[in-house]
Formats: structure tokens, C-alpha cells, sequence
């Protein structure tokens, strides 16, 4: 479980932040890292592959913090592949996590994340309009 929390901490969402102020917050990023991030997600994500069980959760049958960290982290990498690259990474590796997200989103823990992001998110759109 810890390998599966560092994995994805450090070597997904970490590297994926680097395209966070193209997808994100109006930024660039330069053409040479775009390409340098894609290939180490590629890596990583096939990596990542490997060490999940989704028995129905992450790392097993228990619900663990590894869960945690990829029910936050899972999404934004996948968005912002997404969004600079076309295509979802995650999804390309064949990595069906939107069931498993689904079933961490019916967690009354989980759904306050989700209230509380949302409640943010528009926040930060009303300030930006103002």
C-alpha cells in the first residue's frame, strides 16, 4: 500500500504537475518538456499498471490510503493529459478506473472532497470574474 501511495504521489501527480500551468492557470510549458513529461508518464503509468489490484480497491480488499491518493491524483492526471496531449494516458495504458472511481465517489468521506472541490472551483470562477 505505501509503494502504491509514493508510486502515485511521486511518480504520476508529481510529474503531471509540470503541465499544470498550460491546463490549469494559463501558463506554457515548453515543447521539449511536453514531450520529456509524456514519455516519463508513459513509463510511470505502465509502472503504476503493474502494482494495481482493483480487488475492488487499489491495493486489495481494504479501503487504504493508497485509495486516497488515487482518487485525488488519478483524475488530475488524467485531465491534464487530456488537455495537452488529446488524450487521456491513463485511459490509453488501459486503465479503467472511472468503475473504481465511482465506487471510492460513494464513500460519504469522498463526496465531501468532491463538495468541497466544487465549492472551490466556483468560488475561484466568481472571483476570476470579478
Amino acid at each position: 500500500m505505501r509503494e502504491l501511495v509514493v508510486f502515485i504521489d511521486l511518480h504520476l501527480e508529481l510529474v503531471a504537475r509540470e503541465l499544470y500551468p498550460k491546463c490549469f492557470f494559463g501558463g506554457d510549458v515548453a515543447e521539449a518538456d511536453v514531450a520529456r513529461i509524456r514519455k516519463k508518464l508513459e513509463k510511470n503509468i505502465a509502472g503504476f499498471k503493474r502494482l494495481l489490484k482493483f480487488s475492488p480497491y487499489i491495493a486489495g480488499d481494504t479501503f487504504s490510503m493508497a485509495d486516497v491518493a488515487a482518487f485525488v491524483s488519478i483524475p488530475l492526471v488524467s485531465l491534464s493529459t487530456k488537455i495537452v496531449y488529446g488524450e487521456d494516458l491513463i485511459a490509453a495504458a488501459g486503465i479503467d478506473w472511472k468503475p473504481y472511481s465511482k465506487l471510492i465517489g460513494e464513500r460519504p468521506s469522498a463526496q465531501r472532497v468532491l463538495a468541497d472541490r466544487k465549492a472551490d472551483q466556483e468560488k475561484t470562477a466568481v472571483a476570476k470574474a470579478a
